[in-house]
């Protein structure tokens, strides 16, 4: 069977490497441009080369000469996990048909950022859905579900890699199933459909009126390669890489830690800050070390006190959505 194998990141290696190791002909990988691709993003140049796959680049995939150049393999097969909308022209190329992806039970949970949100809302129970592509945003016929899971600690990072085991061995299984029926209907999906919204920069940024469970979920879903959760100080953004309760200030008695107000700053050293969330202690690591101003200082207050002082002040146009 002929594929050719859209998207960014290493589930879309993942994939590709089950079909290889499944037999699968792959005739074309194909990615972004450097400047083009998201955080998440995977030398599948490299990945092509290794595997003697022909790679491609395309910042636009639906683009007349991304079309033209699939069109030239004539392939069974289009895997996608590319992470921008996909035209119907091209998904409708193959001779039998395009297959999707998604990290979640499907209809449950459609839509942008799906581990993101997994994490931040606590959800530790998931399944890879793949799917019949058509012109609906993770609407088509189930081909095959894959269980997988995210523990309660883990970081996004970790949880890709959770989801990237469940897609080689979903891909695997997939494989063996379009061997037995190349045209394989898959099964429309029932049930209530709930669509995830995309997050924004103001989904990560840390207000120490929230519970300290729910600043550090958080932080762990936005950890490297994307750029960290973030605390707003003055006109300083502040980027946090990991996020943890304090065992030693939480051991002081109940009543104690209730009188402090959320956002007092307890001690700070080097690139570390304990801080008062709603209902405990929090140890912040941030990328680099704290700025000296925040030494100088007893509170990090919400963030809307600072947005109120950038005014107009372009240099925070990231914010804007």
């Amino acid at each position: 069977m002929k594929f050719v194998v859209l998207g960014t990141s290493k589930f879309t290696a993942e994939c590709a490497r089950a079909l290889l190791d499944s037999g699968e002909e792959i005739c074309a990988l194909i990615s972004m441009p450097h400047h083009a691709q998201p955080e998440n993003s995977f030398d599948l140049r490299g990945f092509g080369k290794k595997r003697n796959v022909q790679y491609f680049e395309f910042e636009n995939i639906n683009s007349p000469e991304s079309i033209h150049l699939i069109q030239s393999f004539e392939p069974d097969y289009l895997f996608s996990s590319w992470p921008k909308m996909i035209d119907k022209q091209v998904f409708e190329i193959p001779r039998l048909f395009c297959i999707g992806s998604h990290p979640t039970d499907l209809p449950h949970n459609r839509g942008r950022h799906p581990l993101h949100w997994m994490i931040v809302l606590g959800i530790s129970e998931s399944r890879l859905s793949f799917f019949r592509m058509d012109s609906g945003v993770d609407t088509g016929n189930i081909l095959l579900k894959v269980p997988f899971t995210v523990e309660s600690s883990d970081t996004m990072g970790q949880a890709t890699e959770r989801m990237n085991v469940a897609a080689y061995q979903g891909i695997r299984k997939l494989s063996e199933m379009l061997r037995a029926d190349p045209t394989h209907s898959g099964i429309p999906q029932n049930g209530p459909a709930n669509y995830w919204r995309m997050r924004t920069p103001h989904d990560v940024i840390i207000d120490f009126r929230m519970s300290a469970d729910a600043i550090l979920r958080t932080v762990r879903s936005f950890t490297l390669p994307y750029s960290c959760a973030m605390i707003l100080f003055e006109k300083q953004i502040i980027r946090i890489a990991n996020a943890r309760l304090s065992k030693t200030y939480n051991a002081l008695p109940p009543s104690e830690i209730q009188r402090i107000e959320h956002g007092t700053i307890l001690k700070i050293a080097e690139n570390i800050i304990w801080v008062k969330a709603d209902d405990a202690i929090v140890k912040l690591e941030c990328i680099n070390q704290v700025p000296a101003l925040l030494n100088e200082n007893k509170y990090i207050h919400p963030p809307t006190k600072y947005f109120i002082s950038w005014g107009n002040d372009l240099s925070h146009d990231i914010f804007r959505s």
